[in-house]
């Protein structure tokens, strides 16, 4: 071993004594980040949980906008730190061979997420292996015309440049739209993409994918293995006032159980979404905070619940639920872009995590529009789809129906300027998938807006095009 013969440490010495200061460094600076946080009136639970939070958050949205959407580490890199500063303080390592990103926090926390063809990212848990043996079955687009390939074949030459101009004027204002889609009886007449991203691309719907997860469920119900009014749904909740709950209360969010959709570090839906292995499994053990049917309470805990009771009623298998969901909804529905992202157990995350190109999400809005059926094959009933867009029965908030948000139902219309029947797919970061029933038109909107998007504005100014 190299020793030093001016000093009395061997070079291996001080390189310990070189990672401890820096160690204790890193602590330090955690530590004037705790301290300031405190003073600002954040809880000892939310300095405790932040590391942990930081780090999943950062690993599994690297990880995904890398092997799903193809982002570069810079472009991703700045889309998370928008959550919260701290974030800007990860850093991110990439392993492509093993398709896997890990996130650290100032060197002292560190946490990964994994990704898997199909069933995208999820972050890694030590001993929990279960999705690591599932195979999403093989897909491929219908060489056809969209909707039931992704062939666009008649595109307006009086619309795409005002959509293009609209997209330009979006990112002028700072709203990072990504995709612009117009889909107008029944085919594509328009699509507008910023730099990077085209019809090729998989985008993240954040909560859409609650409407796609209303409209699985939609399928079970026609198929006769599902109810909307059962309650007594999981064999824990049997002995408890929680056996009140049905299946029509997880969908139109007042189910009444203790759950709050805030985003700091020791709060339900971080915790549900970065900190458990099984989303489902921590959500059945929140007790209940109110009786159920009168109270709308937004949650991304009801989703995941109600993709509990859907891989429960299909097979009950992982792999055989993969293929089911495959085979049986999204071949039909033509979405062969999507990739439906499962937690670390195996349960499919159908609060936050589907990605699909914005041909592929308009597909969802068109099925609505349509009543239920496209390409030729009913996938859910009109009755369905007429239930889904009725307001709730709460004596908070009405404008939501099964996992939709409606225009209509409270004392004022959400989008003044729309159509009182309008209802949409909405997401964080402004996600949309708008549905025009009069019009016959379906608009989809993809980005990562830093602050609220102009709807109301935005939409009119595209239904008066059809006028």
């Amino acid at each position: 071993m190299l020793r030093c013969e001016a000093c009395p440490y061997s070079v291996r010495a001080m390189l310990i004594l070189l990672r401890k200061i820096l160690l204790l460094t890193c602590l330090s600076v955690i530590s004037l980040f705790a301290l300031a946080y405190w003073g600002l009136g954040y809880t000892p639970l939310y300095l405790y949980n932040t590391p942990s939070v930081a780090t999943g958050i950062g690993a599994k949205l690297a990880c995904s906008a890398r092997f799903v959407s193809g982002y570069n580490a810079l472009a991703t890199a700045a889309d998370i730190k928008q959550y919260s500063p701290i974030l800007s303080l990860l850093d991110y390592q990439y392993d492509d061979a093993q398709q896997r990103v890990a996130a650290t926090l100032l060197g002292v926390k560190s946490r990964s997420a994994s990704y898997q063809p199909g069933i995208g990212c999820a972050i890694d848990y030590p001993g929990v292996t279960t999705r690591q043996v599932l195979r999403w079955p093989v897909m491929r687009a219908a060489q056809a015309a969209w909707p039931k390939g992704n062939a666009v074949v008649n595109v307006d030459p009086a619309i795409q440049p005002r959509l293009d101009t609209l997209l330009a004027r979006d990112n002028a204002a700072g709203h990072d739209t990504r995709a612009l889609l117009i889909a107008y009886r029944g085919r594509v007449v328009a699509e507008s993409y910023s730099r990077g991203i085209d019809k090729n691309t998989p985008l993240i719907g954040w909560s859409m994918t609650k409407s796609v997860n209303s409209l699985l469920l939609g399928h079970l119900v026609m198929t006769g293995t599902v109810n909307v009014a059962e309650n007594d749904l999981f064999p824990s909740w049997h002995k408890d006032v929680r056996a009140d709950i049905s299946i029509r209360d997880l969908l139109q969010m007042t189910d009444g159980l203790d759950y709050q959709e805030d985003y700091d570090p020791g709060d339900t839906a971080v915790r549900m979404l970065f900190q458990e292995p099984d989303a489902a499994d921590y959500m059945l053990k929140r007790p209940q905070l109110r009786a159920p049917g009168r109270h709308f309470n937004y949650s991304s805990g009801s989703a995941t619940l109600l993709s509990r009771i859907i891989q429960d009623r299909v097979v009950g298998a992982e792999q055989a639920d993969l293929t089911y969901l495959v085979d049986d909804f999204m071949r039909p529905l033509g979405l062969t872009s999507a990739t439906f992202e499962m937690d670390a157990s195996g349960q499919l995350m159908g609060s936050s995590y589907l990605y699909a190109t914005a041909r592929d999400w308009a597909k969802v809005g068109q099925l609505m529009l349509n009543g239920g059926e496209i390409n030729g094959t009913r996938l859910v009933s009109q009755q369905w789809v007429a239930d889904s867009v009725q307001p709730n029965g709460s004596d908070n908030e009405k404008a939501y129906g099964y996992q939709w948000w409606l225009n209509r139902g409270d004392s004022q219309l959400r989008w003044p300027d729309l159509p009182a029947n309008t209802y949409a797919a909405m997401g964080n970061r402004d996600q949309r998938v708008m549905v025009f029933p009069e019009a016959e038109l379906v608009v989809v909107r993809l980005g990562w807006s830093p602050n609220d998007y102009p709807d109301n504005q935005n939409f009119k100014q595209i239904l008066d095009w059809f006028k």
